[in-house]
C-alpha cells in the first residue's frame, strides 16, 4: 500500500502548498481512495508534483463532519466525476466551535462556562450543506460498518471506554435548535486489511485514538494492528500548540500503542508538535510525521 500526504498543516517543499487540514491519497491492490480533501481544494494544486491523478481516484472518504476534512470536497467532485464519496450519514447534521478554542488559556478558564452553549459565540465548523445537496447523487451515507471493496472496510460506532480529547469541549452539534456537545458519531475509521496486519486511519481521532484501537480490534479479532495513520487530536486548542492533557497521559497513549505491538505511527495536523515531541521519546523510531508531501509504503 502505498500512501501520499496531499495536503496538511507543514510542508518540507517549497513547490507544495500547504493549509490547516489533511488529505491522504491512499492506493491498494490497484484501487485509489481519497481520505478527506482538506480546507479547500488547494490539495489539487499538489497533485501533479506528487504524482497523483485525482480524475483515477474510485472513492472519497469523508472521515468526519468538520471543514479542514471536506472543504474541498466541491472542488474534488468537480474535478473527478466518478468517484463514489462515502461519509457518516450523520454528517448531514450542523456542527459548530465555540470560541473558547481560540482564546488564551487563562481567560478561557472563566469565559467558557458562560458562552460554551451560545451561538452567538460559537462559528459553524460542519460540511458545506449545499455542496452535500448538489453532490447527493453521489454521495453514500452509512451508519455502519461496511466493506466498500475487498479488504477496505468504513468502521462506524466507536468505542467510548477510554477518554475522549480535552480539546472536544470547544466542539458542538445543533440538536432541536439548540447547542450541545458532540458525540461524534459522524466520525470514521478507515481500515485497509493486509496479509501481515491492518492499518488504520484516522482523520482527527476525536473519538479518542485508543478508543479507535479498541473498536478495530474487536471488528478484526485476527489481525494485529501494524500501523496508525492520521490526527490524534492532542492539541488543547486549534491554532495553539499546547497539549490537550498533561505530559503524562500523552506518554500513557505512546506507551499503549507499544503494548498494542503497533509497529508504526504517523501523525500530523491536529497531533501539535508538543505532544508529536513526547509521543517521539516514547516511541522512537515506531514513530513518523505526516507532512505535505510525505510518502509512506506499508
Amino acid at each position: 500500500m502505498k500512501i501520499i500526504t496531499l495536503i496538511e498543516d507543514s510542508k518540507q517543499d517549497e513547490n507544495l502548498v500547504n493549509e490547516f487540514g489533511l488529505s491522504l491519497y491512499i492506493e491498494v491492490d490497484g484501487v485509489k481512495i481519497l481520505l478527506d480533501t482538506g480546507t479547500t481544494g488547494n490539495f489539487i494544486k499538489n497533485t501533479k508534483n506528487l504524482g497523483v491523478d485525482l480524475e483515477d481516484v474510485d472513492f472519497v472518504i469523508i472521515s468526519h463532519a468538520h471543514f479542514d476534512h471536506g472543504g474541498g470536497l466541491d472542488d474534488t467532485l468537480e474535478t473527478n466525476k466518478t468517484a463514489i464519496v462515502y461519509m457518516h450519514e450523520d454528517c448531514r447534521n450542523e456542527y459548530y466551535g465555540n470560541i473558547g478554542a481560540k482564546l488564551p488559556p487563562a481567560i478561557n478558564f472563566f469565559v467558557h462556562p458562560f458562552v460554551k452553549r451560545s451561538m452567538v459565540f460559537s462559528k459553524y465548523i460542519g460540511l458545506n450543506q449545499q455542496v452535500l445537496s448538489k453532490h447527493k447523487k453521489r454521495i453514500k451515507f452509512i451508519s455502519k460498518t461496511i466493506e466498500i471493496t475487498k479488504n477496505v472496510f468504513l468502521v462506524t460506532n466507536i468505542s467510548k471506554k477510554n477518554p475522549i480529547p480535552e480539546g472536544n469541549k470547544f466542539i458542538l452539534k445543533q440538536k432541536n435548535g439548540r447547542l450541545e456537545l458532540d458525540d461524534f458519531n459522524h466520525e470514521l475509521i478507515l481500515v485497509v486489511k493486509e496479509e501481515d496486519g491492518v492499518v488504520l486511519f484516522s482523520g482527527c481521532c476525536h473519538s479518542g485514538l485508543l478508543n479507535m484501537i479498541e473498536t478495530v480490534k474487536k471488528l478484526f479479532k485476527d489481525q494485529s494492528i501494524k500501523a496508525v495513520i492520521g490526527g490524534f487530536h492532542l492539541k488543547f486548542q486549534p491554532g495553539k500548540d499546547n497539549l490537550a492533557g498533561t505530559e503524562k497521559d500523552i506518554q500513557d497513549i505512546a506507551k499503549e500503542l507499544i503494548n498494542q505491538k503497533i509497529q508504526r505511527i504517523y501523525t500530523g495536523h491536529c497531533t501539535g508538535k508538543k505532544a508529536y515531541s513526547v509521543l517521539e521519546k516514547v516511541l522512537k523510531d515506531r514513530i513518523g510525521h505526516l507532512f505535505t508531501g510525505a510518502i509512506i509504503q506499508t
